[in-house]
């Protein structure tokens, strides 16, 4: 049989129901798909292959899928590390509402650029992009598959004086209006760039709003999101808004499904854990975000139980804000580490679990388990081929244990989306890098003109 590509000497994870592992293993991809996996010297006679990947025995496994992100690349370094909780907030609504259409295209070819020779393939936009056919043409360019939201639906909750975002006002009729607008992306199934629902959250949503956000996410058969329950004041006015718990009030209210994945998820009460489990939803786990931001959700977080439990959960870097960078590798090690710390137990959570989360996990919150998420025939050619000549590959005891807790990104070294190199030999092949952070670099610099924000730098610089 010919076929577009053989990937040959493989260390394969494959990720199935059954999570066959292939150490010396091979898979066949044609017309973006695999077509044949399992181990060489059972797969390479049956293929004529018009090109040859090989692995040389590096780990392959499938690519990893980033659950929440704000593609604020370029807001990294805008402000102090230290910046507390309420005024990091208050950046992040400045920068949505002076960001312009070219500005939110930069970041989503720089923030996609680095989750891809990061391993990730694929990502769903948090619904905070005003210009999506912008970003669009950004995620088309470097051959990333991702979905995209509609920008900022919400109509409800007070606004801090000054910060009003004035390219999206809290509006019921405005949003309604906006509601679905992303779905026309899913006219082609072959499409990298699709559609789904992502109402903002944080109690910013009524009822009514959630519930027409629902239908249509139903009627499309696409996830819903929004944000959820990510520190003590925010649940504080969602509780205050729903008169209960908030995830009990949506629960109550219908408004929890399959098809519903929401983001961050720290601070969950046991009933409404029970209210998650009973529901079928996934979640979003953002662990340098909430550590980042000192939500408590290291020593009260829940996400592994949850995941124990059998909810699909998905990891996420949310936003450069958070003071972390777009690698879902180091998402999973970080989960773990505060998994372990909180429970006092080694067992809560390991590095089996975290590839789990990043591929499967990932794949099943974003609604595209069907075609992403693991290594079998039928499945969409999303992959990575990692570096085997790295001191921490050595000794190969256990390549799992060694891709966790050593490697990392740094052995990322091809990265496939629908059987296309996107990275190869650690660098993107869509843009020129230079170019590239050349235009980050100038509209960074324009977004903190914008802002008038002072430089973050605490030192004196002499020049």
């Amino acid at each position: 049989m010919t076929c577009d590509l053989l990937v040959t000497s493989a260390h394969l994870f494959s990720m199935d129901d059954e999570r066959r592992v292939y150490p010396d293993g091979a898979l066949a991809i044609d017309g973006g798909r695999i077509v044949a996996v399992g181990p060489r010297r059972l797969i390479e006679p049956r293929f004529a292959p018009r090109r040859t990947l090989d692995a040389r025995g590096g780990v392959v496994h499938p690519g990893f899928v980033e659950t929440h992100v704000h593609v604020m690349n370029t807001a990294r370094g805008a402000a102090s590390d230290t910046l507390p909780l309420g005024p990091g907030m208050s950046l992040n609504r400045r920068w949505w509402s002076v960001v312009e259409d070219d500005d939110e295209h930069v970041a989503t070819l720089l923030t996609a650029a680095e989750m891809l020779v990061n391993g990730t393939t694929c990502f769903m936009e948090a619904g905070t992009v005003h210009a999506p056919d912008a970003a669009a043409e950004a995620m088309q360019a470097l051959g990333i598959r991702g979905l995209l939201g509609d920008p900022f639906l919400w109509d409800r909750g007070e606004e801090t004086p000054g910060e009003e975002n004035q390219r999206a006002p809290r509006s019921l009729e405005r949003s309604l209006e906006r509601l679905g607008g992303q779905l026309s992306r899913n006219d082609d199934p072959d499409a990298l760039v699709r559609g789904y629902v992502a109402v903002f959250g944080y109690g910013t949503a009524s009822d009514e709003l959630l519930h027409a956000a629902k239908a249509v996410a139903d009627r499309a058969g696409v996830v819903l999101t929004q944000h959820q329950s990510f520190g003590p004041p925010d649940i504080a006015a969602d509780a205050h808004l729903r008169g209960q718990r908030p995830l009990l009030h949506l629960e109550q209210a219908g408004l929890l499904g399959p098809n519903c994945t929401f983001s961050h998820m720290n601070l969950l009460h046991a009933e409404e854990q029970d209210a998650v489990a009973r529901s079928g939803m996934a979640v979003a786990w953002c662990p340098s975000c909430a550590l980042s931001w000192g939500t408590g959700a290291a020593a009260t977080g829940t996400h592994a139980e949850l995941h124990r439990r059998g909810v699909p959960v998905g990891l996420a870097s949310d936003g450069a804000t958070s003071s972390c960078r777009y690698d879902i590798g180091l998402q999973g090690l970080l989960a773990l580490l505060s998994t372990r710390e909180r429970s006092g137990d080694r067992t809560a959570l390991g590095a089996a679990d975290v590839l789990e989360l990043a591929t499967r996990g990932g794949a099943r919150a974003a609604g595209l388990d069907a075609e992403i998420g693991t290594l079998e025939a039928g499945k969409r050619a999303d992959l990575v081929i990692r570096r085997p000549d790295l001191p921490e590959t050595h000794p190969a005891g256990d390549p799992l244990q060694a891709l966790v807790y050593a490697a990392g990104a740094k052995s990322v070294d091809t990265v496939l989306v629908d059987g296309r190199v996107v990275v190869a030999d650690g660098r993107i092949t869509g843009v020129d890098s230079e170019r590239l952070f050349g235009l980050a670099d100038r509209s960074a610099a324009r977004m903190r003109e914008r802002l008038g924000y002072p430089s973050p730098r605490q030192w004196p610089e002499i020049r």
